[in-house]
């Protein structure tokens, strides 16, 4: 509508005209920001899950070489990530086993995209690495995009010192992991 014909009508009808156009702007402006914040939500990581978590074990036995007086470096396994809150995610992992003569390693740096979906959580990999060594230096292997995508059950629970666990269960129910934040 032009401003000619605009003021060609009478005042009255002209303010009624100027409301109903304001109202239906604004009521497509909040139409739209709830539509998007409605499909942001959707692909959102939930709060709690977003950022680092950490696990680890290392075995406070070590062996000592009867012949070389040397320890042996220790048993562990580590899991660390980070969570993005659009589900981007860095992984990195490590599993270390060392008996006598022999010592043996994995290390997988991978990432991806997070998938979450009721009480599961999905590790989609898109990139990683994978480097080994078996026994000695000789026998060592690595490889690239390798890792699969795992999902777990997931809960965050809060332990006896007052701090939040994020807990991964195996879907068949026989491995469970209790990831905290970094200190």
């Amino acid at each position: 509508m032009t401003s000619q014909q605009l003021h060609s009508i009478p005042k009255a009808a002209r303010l009624f005209a100027s409301s109903a156009l304001s109202l239906t702007l604004s009521a497509s402006v909040v139409f739209y920001s709830s539509t998007s914040q409605a499909e942001n939500n959707s692909t959102a990581i939930p709060a709690v899950l977003q950022g680092e978590w950490q696990y680890g074990r290392i075995s406070s036995i070590q062996y000592q070489d009867q012949y070389t007086g040397q320890s042996a470096a220790p048993n562990g396994s580590s899991d660390r990530f980070q969570v993005a809150a659009n589900g981007d995610y860095q992984r990195r992992r490590l599993i270390q086993i060392d008996t006598y003569n022999c010592a043996s390693n994995l290390f997988i740096e991978e990432k991806g995209k997070v998938k979450v979906e009721d009480r599961q959580l999905t590790f989609q990999p898109t990139d990683s690495t994978s480097k080994g060594q078996i026994c000695n230096s000789g026998r060592t292997y690595s490889s690239n995009n390798t890792a699969k995508p795992e999902t777990y059950g997931w809960s965050v629970e809060t332990n006896e010192y007052g701090r939040q666990v994020l807990v991964l269960d195996t879907l068949d129910g026989k491995g469970r992991a209790h990831y905290g934040r970094p200190q």
